[in-house]
C-alpha cells in the first residue's frame, strides 16, 4: 500500500465498532490514477453519491472528497485508488443511530502491472460453477458484501482460467469475477443487463454512453458458446479482450472501444 486514510488522518486502523466492519454497512469505488489524473473522477463520484442515496448513508462532503482525492493523485504517475465509505462507528444491533458518522477510507496501492499484458495480449475465461443470488435491492451497488466475489475468487484459483464469467441462479451472464462482459453476435454486441444482481461499473457505463447500439439483455451462457468476440472490462484494468473462451478461440473485435476511450481520455 502507497497511502491510506481514515476520516483524513493516515493510519491503517478502523473501530471494531465501525458498521462497514460488523455489517458490511457501506460501498466503494476503485479507479485508476494516471500521470497525476484519477480516470473517470467525476463517474466515481457519482457512483459513490447514488450508493449513499440509495443505502441512506449520510452526511458525506463529497466536494471535500473531490478535492482530497484530486491532490493526493498529483504524486502518483500510475496506481490505484480506493475509497471505501461506512455507516461509522455504530455499536451493537442493526439499527443505525441517528448520531452517526460515516467513515471515509482512502486507499492508493500499485497498479498491478500484469493488466498491460492482459490488455496487449488478451486472457482465457471460463465458467464458474459458483452462482451469484438475485437482490434487486442491492443491483449495480459495490456494497461491502462481497462474499460471493471471495468464494468466487477461491474458485478461479483453482481453475487454469485468467478469468470465468458468472451466472446469477436464473443461469443468466452477470458478469466475471472481478469484470462486466461484452460480447458480439453477428454484427450486434451484447451485455448482461444487470437488473437482479452485478455490479453496474463505472466503465460499463461510459462504453454504453458512448455505443448505445450495445444490447443489454438477459442471457444464458449457452449465448457466449456463439460469441465470436469478448472483453472484460472494469476503470483498474481497462478493456482487455478475451483470446479464448473455454478454449474456443476468438477474435479481438475490442479495439473501435479501446480507441474510442483513449480519444477522450
Amino acid at each position: 500500500m502507497l497511502f491510506y486514510s481514515i476520516n483524513g488522518v493516515q493510519t491503517s486502523h478502523v473501530s471494531v465498532s465501525d458498521r462497514g466492519f460488523a455489517y458490511g454497512d457501506g460501498f466503494f469505488t476503485t479507479a485508476k490514477i494516471c500521470d497525476g489524473v484519477i480516470e473517470y473522477q467525476s463517474k466515481h463520484i457519482e457512483r459513490l453519491k447514488k450508493a449513499s442515496e440509495i443505502l441512506e448513508i449520510a452526511p458525506v462532503d463529497f466536494g471535500q472528497l473531490n478535492d482530497e482525492i484530486t491532490e493526493l493523485a498529483l504524486s502518483y504517475s500510475l496506481a490505484v485508488l480506493k475509497i471505501v465509505i461506512t455507516a461509522g462507528e455504530g455499536g451493537r444491533g442493526y439499527a443505525r443511530s441517528n448520531m452517526l458518522k460515516p467513515t471515509i477510507v482512502i486507499s492508493i496501492f500499485e497498479f498491478p502491472l500484469h493488466y498491460n499484458q492482459w490488455i496487449n495480449e488478451g486472457i482465457s475465461l471460463g465458467i464458474a460453477k459458483t452462482q451469484l443470488g438475485l437482490n434487486p435491492l442491492l443491483q449495480g451497488l459495490k456494497h461491502l458484501n462481497r462474499l460471493e466475489q471471495v468464494i468466487l475468487r477461491s474458485e478461479l484459483d483453482k481453475l487454469p482460467f485468467d478469468e470465468l464469467v458468472v451466472t446469477d441462479i436464473n443461469n443468466n451472464v452477470i458478469e466475471t469475477t472481478s469484470a462486466n462482459i461484452f460480447w458480439q453476435i453477428g454484427k450486434i454486441w451484447y451485455t448482461p443487463i444487470l437488473k437482479n444482481s452485478g455490479v453496474k461499473g463505472v466503465l460499463r457505463q461510459q462504453i454504453l454512453t458512448l455505443f448505445p447500439e450495445i444490447v443489454e439483455t438477459e442471457a444464458p451462457v449457452s449465448d457466449l458458446q456463439k460469441a465470436t468476440s469478448i472483453f472484460i472490462s472494469n476503470s483498474v484494468m481497462g478493456i482487455v479482450p478475451i483470446h479464448t473462451f473455454n478454449q474456443r478461440k476468438l477474435n479481438n473485435n475490442s479495439q473501435v472501444f479501446m480507441q474510442k476511450l483513449r480519444e477522450l481520455m
